[in-house]
């Protein structure tokens, strides 16, 4: 845990003033909706704004590529999304390391947040296999094979 922090902190550090804003912090595959039939195309909208506030842009991308993290096609989608995103707001390539220490940082988040909550109905019965699953995830990616 120390060292995904360690990193996130370095990444947080390494970033320019103009890299943080307000971003929507939970923008995962269940809080942006699709809609078809605009004329200009395919419109995408984010709900969900409870976590919204100010940080470092990189972290909402890492919040997505949480999501899609153990995938198969995980680097495929992951050029794509940050492909995509170079196509409306800055990235440079300096920072796309830093992405990476975000994605570690969301899962130290969601395991610390199913600890806090573990005595809750949603968390009560496999908290304990869930966060041991996120400690492994996070071995990993410290040690860079995951």
């Amino acid at each position: 845990m120390r060292a995904v922090i360690e990193r996130a902190r370095a990444a947080r550090d390494a970033l320019r003033p103009e890299d943080f804003g307000l971003q929507h912090a939970d923008l995962h595959q269940e809080n942006y909706l699709f809609r078809d039939g605009r004329t200009d195309g395919q419109y995408v909208g984010a709900i969900d704004f409870d976590d919204c506030g100010p940080g470092a842009y990189v972290s909402d991308l890492a919040v997505t590529l949480s999501e899609l993290h153990g995938r198969p096609d995980y680097p495929a989608q992951r050029d794509a999304l940050l492909t995509g995103y170079r196509e409306v707001r800055s990235l440079p390539a300096a920072h796309e390391p830093h992405v990476d220490a975000f994605v570690a940082f969301r899962f130290l988040q969601l395991m610390l947040c199913q600890v806090e909550h573990r005595a809750e109905p949603m968390f009560r019965d496999d908290w304990h296999e869930d966060v041991a699953g996120l400690l492994g995830l996070l071995a990993r990616l410290v040690r860079g094979s995951g």
